[in-house]
């Protein structure tokens, strides 16, 4: 045995879970929360005592999150354990991989590795797959399965993933891609898992946007349709009504100018084009950050371009007696103290149904409405807030990602205000509380947000829905795509003989 047998409470249904993945390879489709990660610890034990000079392999997205689960099978396992990263050098990857019997890694160090032959696969067992939603294109898991497949002497795959997605295709690819020949799926409602269960109250909270920003909104639309026109008169989109023309036909439209600029179309049709489709995909982020973020956020977009902007398109925008409209008028509701309604919402939220002994997370999309949320918090009494972003330019180090969850789990703060860094994987305990400050197109991550909260003790999330904006269509995008995943999972569930033995769910398609 190598588990550290007190350090682990087993449940019914991960046992079951752990006997149905020993000899097949699974796909596990459990809520965040609920042990996924403990299934992986039951299933290493059983592989590496089954095959005693074999070795596993755990990977997931992420440089951070791969060293929580380092973490967690540290405190649970006696095994020799093992992690990578690009940053160290090859002949000590190796030796990690020889030398190690669980190795945890983020799958494109695998990936480059498996090209130059710094890992072979022949004594490796089990190849275990975290966020397996991720399993589809180009994406280095896909790759690595094929490999791990082809070369170990006794392959063995489990994919673990609370949303594995919105529709057949998708989810058949997965199961494709991962070779998988049986489904493992538990939901909060089933009589085994319902126990561990924690109760969320979820709060929908619809506003209207002040008159001061709604004619900034309506200014700001009308300028989007002179822009739309221009692209018209150019010759471009010309059959297409205006009011059908969105900010994805816009993205499609810049691709296609940019393939043809590769291609040495120069013409002034082409470069005119991508000039305009450039305005006009930073006048849709501007109109969602005005509409569905902070004024503040609005405000340092618009004087980036002003200040700093030097592509034609910035200029172009920042000459405009329109642009310049915006940003003289944002500036004075700021010093007058007028911000998106949302601001007051949160504060009125963390003073009515916050206690500061309890701790929550507020999600929003971008570092500027973090800094704007926590500008507005920061001398709220009982409020002690901590901004969480990931690690791109300006951004986090992992070290400091790992030192803020580590403080705000033991209390030193009480609100962690963050982009989507916190949504996927990595485990923050002990959250009361969330607040979606937009919604999101996407179902996935909407059960991801709503997994990092309700842990422990019951939870409530609130969702924030400006009126009239993107909140609204987003909302209900996400809506109809968690609607349909539950649907196929339930399918699946209830008819795994349909999960044909050839690693496929060609049934669905």
């Amino acid at each position: 045995m190598f588990l550290k047998g007190e350090k682990i409470e087993e449940r019914e249904y991960q046992k079951n879970i752990v006997n149905s993945a020993k000899d097949s390879n699974t796909l596990v489709v459990l809520p965040t929360g609920l042990g996924k990660t403990i299934i992986s610890v039951m299933l290493v034990d059983y592989r590496l005592r089954k095959h005693p000079d074999s070795k596993a392999l755990f990977l997931a997205p992420t440089k951070p999150l791969v060293n929580q689960h380092f973490k967690t099978f540290q405190g649970l396992m006696t095994l020799d354990l093992g992690i990578v990263s690009g940053e160290v050098s090859k002949n000590d990857r190796k030796n990690v991989y020889e030398t190690s019997q669980l190795v945890f890694a983020t799958p494109q160090t695998i990936e480059n590795d498996i090209a130059d032959g710094t890992i072979n696969f022949s004594d490796f067992s089990l190849l275990i797959v975290d966020e397996a939603h991720h399993t589809v294109g180009n994406y280095a898991y896909v790759a690595i399965a094929n490999e791990f497949m082809a070369r170990s002497a006794y392959p063995l795959i489990l994919g673990l993933t609370a949303s594995p997605a919105s529709d057949q295709e998708k989810i058949n690819l997965i199961c494709r891609n991962l070779n998988i020949t049986n489904v493992e799926i538990r939901g909060e409602d089933d009589p085994d898992v319902a126990p561990y269960v924690k109760a969320k109250t979820i709060e929908e909270v619809r506003l209207k946007l002040p008159e001061e920003l709604t004619e900034i909104v309506n200014k700001l639309r009308f300028f989007i349709q002179e822009q739309v026109a221009a692209l018209q008169n150019v010759g471009l989109l010309k059959n297409t009504p205006i009011n059908r023309i969105t900010r994805v036909t816009i993205l499609m439209l810049q691709k296609s100018l940019q393939k043809r600029m590769f291609t040495g179309q120069r013409n002034f049709y082409t470069i005119r084009g991508i000039i305009i489709t450039a305005k006009l995909l930073k006048l849709y982020h501007a109109l969602n950050l005005i509409s569905t973020q902070s004024v503040e956020a609005f405000y340092n977009f618009l004087e980036k371009i002003i200040k700093e902007g030097k592509s034609k398109a910035d200029k172009e925008l920042s000459s405009s007696q329109d642009f310049n409209w915006f940003y003289e008028t944002t500036g004075k509701l700021l010093e007058k103290g007028i911000e998106h309604p949302k601001i007051p919402e949160i504060k009125k939220i963390l003073i009515e149904s916050f206690d500061s002994e309890q701790k929550a997370i507020i999600f929003t999309q971008y570092r500027d409405t973090v800094d704007s949320i926590f500008k507005n918090l920061k001398d709220l009494a009982g409020i002690r807030p901590i901004r969480f972003i990931g690690q791109g330019k300006g951004g986090l180090s992992q070290k400091k990602q790992v030192e803020i969850i580590k403080d705000f789990e033991s209390g030193v703060y009480n609100v962690l205000i963050s982009t989507s860094v916190s949504e996927e994987g990595i485990s923050i305990k002990g959250a009361d509380l969330a607040i979606f400050y937009e919604t999101i197109p996407s179902g996935i991550r909407a059960i991801q947000r709503r997994g990092r909260v309700g842990r422990f003790n019951a939870g409530k999330i609130f969702i924030l829905i400006t009126e009239g904006t993107n909140d609204e269509g987003y909302y209900w995008v996400s809506k109809r795509k968690e609607s349909r995943m539950k649907k196929l999972i339930k399918k699946i569930k209830e008819n795994p003989q349909l999960l044909k033995n050839d690693g496929t769910l060609n049934p669905f398609v």
